[in-house]
C-alpha cells in the first residue's frame, strides 16, 4: 500500500491536533446514553411546547392589538421566546455534561 491517507485519516488527525480533550474522553455508557435521550426528549418538548404557545398568541394578535401596534407586539413575543428558548437549552446542556460526568 502507499503511504497515502483518506481524507478522513487526515481529518480525524487534524482534529486530535486542535480538540485533544476530546480523544480522551471515554465512551457513553448505555445508561448514559438513555438518560441523555431523555433530557433531550423532555427539553425539546418543552421548547417544542413554548413554540405552540407563542404562535398561538401571534394567531391572536389582530383580535387583541390595534393593527399599528402589532408589528412590535409580535417581535417582542419573540423576542421573549428566543430568550427562553437559550435558557431552555443551556439548561439541558448542563444536565447533559452533568449526565456524561455522572457515570463515569
Amino acid at each position: 500500500m502507499s503511504g497515502l491517507k483518506s481524507a478522513w485519516e487526515l481529518s480525524l488527525e487534524r482534529s486530535d491536533k486542535l480538540v485533544p480533550e476530546l480523544k480522551s474522553n471515554k465512551k457513553l455508557t448505555k445508561k448514559q446514553k438513555e438518560e441523555i435521550s431523555e433530557i433531550r426528549k423532555e427539553y425539546g418538548a418543552k421548547i417544542a411546547d413554548k413554540d405552540v404557545m407563542l404562535q398561538d398568541k401571534l394567531n391572536k394578535l389582530p383580535d387583541r392589538t390595534r393593527p399599528e401596534e402589532i408589528h412590535v407586539v409580535a417581535e417582542e413575543l419573540q423576542k421573549v421566546f428566543a430568550e427562553e428558548k437559550k435558557a431552555l437549552e443551556e439548561e439541558m446542556e448542563q444536565k447533559i455534561d452533568s449526565a456524561r460526568s455522572k457515570f463515569s
